[in-house]
């Protein structure tokens, strides 16, 4: 089992690198992908780690596209970052031309912003395909939504790839591991072959962590939509794929 969306201190998580692979490894996880935001720092620390604590680290990045959307996709098995701001087409070239998968990250939200729409996603796939698609994730979703990307993957699967399941994690132990992505295999590059043929599958309630306490989630809340939003504003954070 795998989760290919975890975050750390480099952006908007609460915990280190080192702590979310420890993390992972007492939820026996053989496979982790650090994918914080717009920034590919802290990916060396948790490489690190992984080989102290047994597991496989797959660098990666949560990349934020143009403005207004911003639509989050995920690079995976990435050399370098990539940098953000380009619409949602170049950013999935951006991550296959240095040998990464694109995965589309919660999809179907009800938000106007980070989240893929069900009339964007029909004109991306009319352009172009992607690696995989965040079938189930721990973001806010009404049910409603839920069926209808089940019916659209249904309809599309040979050009949205494989079906992905993560929690996008951003405190480590609490909520680590909540939802993971089944493959066939136990290595890093098994869960890549196992993307690149769809063989994979999304496990919702792997793990039920209490979760954090409602003074973390807030200080998380702020983390993420003060200092984030700041380190960007001054070209410390997405800028470094350029």
């Amino acid at each position: 089992m795998a989760d290919p969306h975890a975050h750390t201190l480099s952006s908007d998580g609460m915990v280190s690198s080192r702590e979310l692979v420890r993390a992972a490894a007492s939820a026996k996880l053989q496979v982790l992908a650090i994918t914080d935001h717009d920034t590919f720092r802290g990916v060396g620390e948790a490489v690190e780690a992984g080989l102290e604590f047994g597991v496989e680290v797959v660098a990666g990045e949560e990349v934020t596209t143009e403005h207004r959307a911003n639509v989050h996709v995920l690079g995976l098995f990435l050399r370098g970052p990539v940098r953000m701001g380009m619409p949602v087409g170049e950013t999935i070239r951006a991550i296959r031309d240095q040998g990464g998968l694109a995965i589309l990250a919660h999809p179907f939200m009800p938000t106007y912003f980070a989240s893929i729409t069900p009339a964007a996603l029909r004109r991306l796939i009319a352009q172009g395909t992607v690696d995989g698609i965040e079938l189930r994730h721990t973001a806010p979703t009404l049910p409603q939504r839920v069926r209808e990307l089940d019916s659209f993957y249904e309809l599309h699967q040979d050009r949205l790839g494989a079906a992905i399941g993560s929690s996008d994690s951003h405190f480590g132990a609490r909520d680590l591991a909540r939802t993971v992505t089944v493959f066939p295999g136990s290595t890093a590059q098994d869960l890549r072959r196992a993307i690149a043929d769809r063989q994979t599958r999304p496990l919702e309630g792997y793990l039920r962590p209490a979760g954090p306490s409602l003074s973390t989630r807030l200080r998380q809340q702020a983390r993420s939509m003060g200092w984030l939003t700041w380190q960007r504003w001054r070209g410390n954070i997405g800028r470094e794929g350029i």
